[in-house]
């Protein structure tokens, strides 16, 4: 367990640094693009999204679960050879549904610009599909080094040619064929990377996929479920709204970016040691994350549910100012993630039972959505989000609880949890007024969140909500990744 904050911290730090200069390139593409373009540009990715969604099962996800099950490094090279194989063939059909269904989808999306460039996006997957392997293998190895070099070479490439493409021709061909170039770079990294981890075609190879499907196709679905049930409103905004609309929506629609970074490192890494089975040890683990987490999760919350309207137009300009409506109801999913609670279920191999929930949750949020949007428009479909994912949060306890048979006071600190919620807050009574003074927008943001962060640390402290463990763990990671960079 010593060693799953520094998994964490360093997969923390990878996917800070791709999030930062993915963050550059969506604020380039949007004061260089049209609203329609733009829109264009983040519907190719809502497509591939939903897409591998569905057709990657759970097999990304259920690496990290077998491998450090496997019982030497053999058993191992086959598990991953066989993944592999399987995938790559699944990637040839996620390129042939795009390819064939291109019209379709343009008339779905009130979109025929798009029609074209489906074309040549179509190659994306065949690249892509690998790519997402590599990261689950190296993390199932416990090398997370690796996975964090790959992310930061992965969006490298990202940065370069797409935003270079951009900068110099400003058309949506030329972007997209950036995209599968630098898939394509990527793809290389990851096949040079595992080269050695693959061995030859041979049906022996499959011995033990029954295993492997039987816990990954319930994963999968159940993943499936949760993708559409993400991209459900912005599938039916595309649906009834025009592209520039839906750009809108889409920048604004999104939960803060920084909080999936941090959880999803936590539960990466320490998926593979909750997987004994040991419910002490898992509960033990599960309630440290978790009472960490709600140290970022509650602050950033707060902070960006202030300043949202300067952070849409500093960003990404005046024109997109509407869309703080949209990231404002997506925040209110925040407190929900100081925790991944489907983790639990994984680590212990019951992936049918979350599956049968998402599907749940899936057809009650389409209908929910449809309502919403008849009724409030775009941002019917994010209230609809909101409320869904509380339900499905509130079913996932209550299995924890009942079925499991976890007690949910031994996962979740309540008592740190409150009080710290309460730091959260109490600086926006000061924060509020304070920066309604302050004119420019830029400066408004930057001294008011500043403001805000100074009064919770101070608050925080005297609460005893950050410990001094806590304090002397960022110092050791931010000191580690500096003697590093020396």
């Amino acid at each position: 367990m010593s060693d799953l904050p520094r998994q964490a911290g360093l997969l923390s730090l990878a996917d800070f640094i791709r999030f930062f200069i993915k963050t550059l390139i969506g604020i380039a593409l949007a004061r260089i693009l049209s609203p329609a373009d733009l829109g264009t540009y983040r519907q190719l990715f809502l497509i591939y999204g939903t897409l591998s969604g569905i057709l990657l099962l759970g097999f990304p996800q259920g690496l990290l679960y077998f491998i450090p099950k496997s019982e030497d490094l053999e058993h191992t090279k086959r598990l991953i050879t066989r993944t592999m194989h399987v995938v790559s063939i699944l990637a040839v059909l996620c390129a042939l549904i795009i390819f064939f269904t291109r019209f379709l989808i343009a008339r779905s999306f009130n979109n025929p610009d798009i029609a074209q460039l489906l074309i040549p996006y179509s190659i994306y997957p065949l690249f892509l599909f690998v790519t997402q392997m590599y990261s689950s293998i190296m993390l199932g190895l416990k090398q997370p080094l690796k996975s964090a070099s790959f992310a930061i070479f992965a969006i490298a490439c990202d940065f370069i040619l797409v935003l270079g493409s951009a900068l110099i021709f400003e058309d949506m061909r030329y972007i997209v064929g950036a995209l599968i170039l630098s898939a394509l770079l990527q793809w290389l990294w990851a096949e040079w990377g595992i080269r050695h981890l693959k061995t030859g075609w041979s049906l022996s190879n499959f011995t033990g996929f029954k295993e492997q499907l039987a816990y990954t196709i319930p994963l999968g679905l159940s993943l499936l479920v949760g993708v559409l049930s993400v991209q459900l409103d912005k599938l039916m905004i595309s649906g009834f709204f025009k592209p520039e609309d839906f750009a809108v929506f889409s920048l604004g629609a999104m939960e803060l970016p920084l909080i999936g970074i941090l959880v999803n490192s936590v539960n990466s890494t320490a998926l593979p040691h909750m997987s004994s089975g040991n419910k002490t040890e898992l509960a033990a683990i599960f309630s440290a994350s978790v009472r960490k987490n709600s140290i970022i999760v509650f602050p950033l919350a707060s902070v960006f549910f202030i300043f949202a309207t300067e952070f849409m137009i500093f960003f990404y300009g005046a024109i997109y100012a509407s869309a703080a409506l949209y990231f404002r109801v997506y925040l209110l999913i925040l407190p929900l993630r100081v925790a991944t609670y489907g983790i639990v279920f994984q680590a212990l191999g019951k992936t049918r039972l979350v599956m049968i929930d998402s599907i749940i949750m899936l057809c009650l949020n389409a209908i929910l959505n449809f309502v919403m949007i008849r009724l409030y428009g775009m941002v019917g479909a994010a209230i609809a989000t909101v409320i869904v994912s509380w339900l499905i949060v509130i079913v996932y306890l209550l299995q924890m609880r009942y079925s499991l048979g976890f007690k949910l006071l031994s996962m979740f600190p309540l008592k740190s949890m409150l009080i710290n919620l309460c730091a959260a807050l109490l600086p926006v009574i000061i924060v509020l007024p304070v920066s309604g003074f302050i004119t420019h927008t830029f400066l408004r943001m930057f001294l008011g969140g500043s403001l805000y962060m100074l009064l919770y640390f101070a608050i925080a402290r005297v609460l005893k909500v950050i410990k001094p463990c806590d304090i002397d763990l960022a110092l050791s990671f931010v000191s580690g990744i500096w003697k590093r960079g020396k």
